[in-house]
């Protein structure tokens, strides 16, 4: 059985020394404060609490798991970092609990501002058009309650803390998160791959838009303003997709927004009965040719939103022409659905690596030709498939004709200067506390969790030579790409908001548990990958860095 949680004295040791610590006891109070993750006999004395309300439940009907994740509320407040989600047989017999929890907690201070006045607060910084939520929370370090106001555009997603007494301004940064009748359709994807894709016929004229209005694309024709987007719907008269211009009017870009979101659509519905971003089957909506020469695509909080690239050596070309990139895009989406990760500091990491993990599994399940769809192989050319563990490589244009390059390398994230090993994490607060740096560490584990062996800085072949002693002495063994992405899914859609990497690993282990109950293996495997990146049980969170503001890539 797996059981860990921290008690209130760990958790502010960490909270207030500024660096991470090691939890150096177990509490052994009935109801522990802060993060646990139990299975076995300990999950199933578990009793949910009473200060919580439901946020969402979903069930897979192939394991017969159902999770269902609890908001903990405190002073009329949600505890900001405090939810639960407990994973259930088809009996109803608790088989995990992930989360956090804090009993106990206490309100302090007065509210004196509305939902309305601290939008107010946030307008004048940011402006007020585009999607707004306002949400009153509480620290469940020290009673405080503030709204986090999030206010949604096209191009920016401005996350605010605010004093609900004061007024004050607490925390902000961007937190955008890049990286009718019916007719099937031929186009040409941006590599020149041929594709069929998913249309509507309307007034004769086609759209593309799905037959069962899960996937919508426009063109933004190089808008750079949230005014003027989505853009407008891509059309064609006879309904062949060819023109190839690298920007607007071109279709290529729009051919590959559309049929990916598609493949990463029903990845999600055949891997995890998964019924779209918001399991609700929320439309899908993608806009490219944003901007001009842009290098760059992300998830706003409510759609896909693609660059050109500036279709020169050492930048991209069009960005929705990776399948891994459009699939990681729409992941951030399905995690702003389920744990809802910080994204800042180890939960911004997480949220970054989630992202990299889906996206990579989505390309081992389209098991694309290496030769129909011209994707970018690796040195070894005897790759029949295009699934690798490179992120955009099928759309960086590399300065170098014999090398592969893409955002990260799960396989080796130090070619891309990131680190492999927890000893090598970055601890400024450039990009929100590098939650893309950082991710190499998680994206390292889940690949040694598929793959088997020694993490990759155990020798000098790779990363021009980088090595490391940390660690070296763990060999993962292989679990394969099926049963990982299970773990990790299960896991870190049940993570709380503000989970560590020390977390997530607890996380993935009780997962595990929960999923194959009659095999040690698949745990084992687990604790070993997470070891081999050096993220060892029973640390404690690390603090949360304020950040005054960031603009963030892929």
């Amino acid at each position: 059985m797996k059981s860990l949680y921290y008690s209130v004295l760990v958790l502010t040791f960490a909270l207030s020394a500024g660096a991470p610590a090691r939890a150096t006891q177990f509490a052994a109070a009935a109801e522990p404060a802060g993060f646990r993750a139990q299975s076995g006999a300990e999950a199933r004395a578990f009793h949910v609490p009473a200060d919580v309300r439901v946020a969402w439940t979903a069930t897979d009907a192939l394991s017969g798991i159902t999770q269902t994740r609890h908001q903990q509320v405190v002073g009329g407040a949600d505890v900001y970092g405090g939810q639960i989600t407990t994973l259930t047989d088809r009996t109803g017999r608790m088989l995990a609990v992930i989360g956090a929890h804090y009993p106990g907690l206490r309100a302090t201070g007065t509210v004196k501002l509305t939902g309305k006045a601290a939008r107010e607060v946030v307008a004048r910084q940011v402006g007020t058009q585009g999607k707004w939520d306002v949400t009153l929370s509480i620290s469940p370090q020290t009673g405080n309650r503030f709204y986090v106001v999030d206010a949604k555009r096209f191009t920016a997603r401005w996350i605010f803390h605010i004093d609900a007494g004061t007024g004050k301004t607490l925390k902000k940064y961007n937190a955008i998160q890049h990286t009718g009748e019916t007719a099937s359709d031929p186009g040409t994807g941006v590599k020149g791959d041929p594709k069929q894709i998913d249309t509507t016929l309307i007034n004769g004229t086609h759209a593309m838009q799905s037959g069962d209005n899960r996937q919508k694309t426009y063109d933004a024709k190089q808008a750079n303003t949230s005014r003027k987007l989505p853009g407008t719907l891509f059309t064609d008269l006879d309904g062949g997709w060819y023109n190839e211009s690298t920007s607007s009017p071109g279709q290529r870009a729009g051919v590959d927004a559309h049929y990916y979101s598609n493949v990463t659509d029903d990845f999600y519905r055949t891997t995890f009965e998964r019924n779209s971003l918001d399991n609700s089957g929320l439309t899908m909506v993608s806009s490219v040719h944003y901007g001009n020469s842009y290098d760059n695509a992300f998830w706003n909080g409510s759609q896909m939103v693609y660059g050109d690239g500036s279709q020169t050596a050492g930048g991209f070309r069009e960005l929705s022409g990776g399948l891994d990139v459009v699939a990681h895009e729409l992941t951030h989406g399905v995690t702003d659905y389920t744990s809802n990760l910080v994204y800042q500091d180890e939960s911004g990491a997480l949220n970054e690596a989630f992202s990299d993990m889906m996206g990579n599994s989505v390309e081992a399940y389209a098991n694309e030709s290496a030769t129909t769809s011209k994707c970018v192989l690796d040195t070894d050319q005897s790759q029949t498939t295009c699934a690798d563990w490179y992120i955009g490589e099928d759309v960086y244009i590399s300065p170098s004709a014999n090398k592969v390059e893409g955002f990260r390398n799960m396989a080796d994230p130090k070619e891309d200067g990131d680190p492999d090993h927890y000893s090598e994490r970055y601890t400024g607060t450039d990009d929100n506390g590098g939650v893309h740096s950082n991710s190499g560490i998680p994206n390292h584990a889940y690949y040694l969790l598929v793959n088997g062996r020694n993490n990759a800085g155990c020798d000098t072949i790779g990363s021009g030579g980088h090595s490391h002693t940390e660690d070296c002495g763990v060999t993962v063994a292989r679990l394969g790409v099926e049963k990982a992405q299970q773990i990790f899914y299960k896991a870190f859609t049940s993570l709380n908001s503000t989970a560590t990497m020390g977390n997530a690993r607890a996380a993935t282990e009780v997962a595990a548990q929960a999923l194959f109950p009659s095999d040690a293996t698949e745990l084992s495997s687990t604790s070993a990958a997470w070891q081999a990146v050096g993220v060892s049980e029973g640390a404690a969170p690390s603090p949360t860095c304020d950040v005054a503001s960031a603009t963030l890539p892929f």
